[in-house]
């Protein structure tokens, strides 16, 4: 017959196992760092398996949040997640793993409303519309710079609707990593405006961009008109778009 102790230290065991699994995840948040950029509110369902009504990144605010933490990466020293994003605005899904010394998205996929994302933002000196469908399978994050990225983004019914009305056709961007920040190369799928050029985003959010651009279908109505008010072209009929940070340059 087993020793009473060693009954008593299984009873134990399993009561504390059972208590972990299912403790409550809006008391476990109350230990969440208060300076981390993200915040949760509205959360339900226990550590494990849990449900945020909503999560804001700055002042950006989105809906129902789920998430899967997974034991076996604790136990491996690495906090491993599978999300998932159910906003009308972004219906996206993914993992996130988290060590201390580099978080990992992967297999994001999903698609962004970028006109529904606007109007949740502070007035934005350029303001884009259309849909973003998005395929991650990698985006590395260590010591707060962009150490990879492997993905692709489209960019279907592309338009600018500041500082002019422009409808821009659909686009692919191809990601990648230089200077520790995240680089988007652009390219058009011969849309109304011929696009090529550069994005790069840091961690903090803070951007740059160059991109040329020329339109391609002079047919389009009001197209060329719109485009010409933008700034000056060259001699091949492109306008450079160059800025930083929300703020817009024409040249």
């Amino acid at each position: 017959m087993r020793p009473v102790w060693q009954s008593a230290i299984f009873l134990l065991v399993v009561v504390f196992i059972s208590l972990i699994y299912k403790f409550p995840a809006n008391i476990a948040y109350q230990y969440f760092p208060k300076n981390s950029p993200v915040h949760l509110s509205g959360i339900s369902g226990s550590i494990w398996s849990g449900h945020a009504e909503q999560i804001a990144f700055q002042s950006l605010v989105l809906k129902k949040f789920d998430w899967q933490l997974s034991a076996l990466g604790i136990i491996l020293g690495e906090l491993s997640v599978e999300w998932s994003l159910d906003d009308t605005a972004a219906k996206l899904q993914g993992e996130l793993s988290v060590t201390s010394e580099k978080v990992l998205l992967k297999n994001t996929t999903g698609h962004i409303e970028l006109v529904s994302i606007a109007q949740r933002l502070p007035p934005q000196d350029l303001v884009l519309g259309g849909k973003m469908s998005l395929d991650v399978a990698q985006l590395e994050i260590t010591q707060e710079k962009i150490s990879n990225a492997v993905g692709t983004i489209n960019w279907q019914r592309a338009e600018f609707f500041s500082p002019e009305n422009i409808v821009l056709g659909e686009f692919n961007a191809d990601l990648g990593h230089e200077a520790g920040r995240l680089l988007m190369k652009i390219k058009d799928k011969d849309a109304a405006v011929a696009v090529k050029g550069n994005i790069q985003i840091s961690v903090n959010g803070r951007f740059d961009y160059f991109i040329q651009a020329a339109v391609r279908d002079t047919s389009a109505p009001g197209l060329l008109e719109a485009f010409n008010q933008l700034g000056q072209t060259d001699e091949n009929g492109s306008i450079t778009l160059q800025g930083s940070s929300g703020a817009l340059l024409f040249n």
